[in-house]
């Protein structure tokens, strides 16, 4: 596929989460221009499956200056010997850092290149940050792609959340928030299919419910996904244990005093020793 297309994210992480198979799948070179520094952007794309920049002042041998023209050259002659895709997000910052006029006139030069050499653009920002003008003309150059939330890939299927779901309110907002934090169990990722985009977008989902995921970074850095599946079983088995935990205490919540629903809350939550929480929970409500 040639040509560009659009997609409206407010964060880059949602880029990559999106686009995670298509990178994963593409035939040839791949080449992603991030405001994300790299320590941060291997979070979600592969170092071997991508080319990656990113857009900064900063003097360092991947940055890109943020200016239309420097990123237009930089692409210009990455893509000389082939390529399947260009990523390029922050449309808006772009916009912000110059203007609209030379922005646009730089989309334009890169849709006819893209054409020319036969690799599909996903252009990426934040429709809300633009003139709505602006993005209006951007899609007409660059259609946009339909984004449906929710379903994770994994192994080429798609598999949606079990239906077990229990609403959950932080307890500090219990009384003034009308919007729950939804925790549901998710569906296993095996180990065939596993890769570092797969994981992070089950990181995210999990990051949306609460959890602290500090023990999968390591995960995230491992280049052995043997090692990386082992570490992500561990924190699942965890979150598991966590939501049925929370679970239980909305059950019995009239048996808990608010102190004891907040330390245990936090402490499921941050997945700090969930087994041994699990059993002093359910010790205290034996006994009640």
């Amino acid at each position: 596929m040639e040509g560009m297309q659009t997609l409206d994210a407010s964060r880059p992480e949602d880029v990559y989460l999106h686009l995670d198979e298509t990178i994963e799948q593409a035939d040839h070179a791949v080449h992603c221009y991030s405001r994300l520094p790299m320590r941060q952007l291997l979070r979600y794309v592969s170092a071997n499956s991508a080319e990656m920049w990113w857009l900064s002042e900063h003097d360092t041998p991947r940055a890109i200056p943020p200016h239309p023209n420097d990123v237009f050259a930089h692409i210009n002659s990455s893509t000389r010997e082939g390529a399947s895709l260009v990523v390029l997000e922050g449309i808006d910052w772009l916009v912000r850092r110059t203007n609209e006029t030379t922005v646009l006139e730089m989309l334009q030069s890169l849709d006819g290149l893209s054409r020319e050499r036969g690799f599909q653009v996903v252009l990426a920002g934040d429709s809300l940050s633009l003139n709505p003008t602006f993005w209006a003309r951007i899609c007409s150059l660059a259609p946009k792609i339909s984004v449906s939330a929710d379903p994770v890939e994994v192994d080429g299927r798609r598999h949606e959340f079990e239906e077990a779901a229990i609403h959950h309110t932080p307890i500090e907002e219990a009384e003034s928030s009308p919007d729950d934090t939804v925790l549901v169990h998710l569906v296993k990722l095996p180990q065939a299919g596993f890769t570092h985009a797969v994981l992070a977008r089950r990181m995210l989902q999990w990051k949306r419910m609460g959890f602290d995921l500090a023990a999968l970074e390591p995960a995230m850095a491992s280049n052995d996904m043997v090692k990386a599946h082992t570490i992500y079983a561990g924190v699942e088995a965890d979150i598991i244990m966590a939501i049925d935990a929370i679970r239980l205490m909305e059950q019995r919540n009239q048996d808990l005093t608010v102190t004891e629903r907040e330390r245990f809350n936090y402490r499921f939550m941050s997945l700090n020793e969930v087994a041994e929480g699990y059993e002093e929970l359910f010790t205290v409500l034996s006994s009640r």
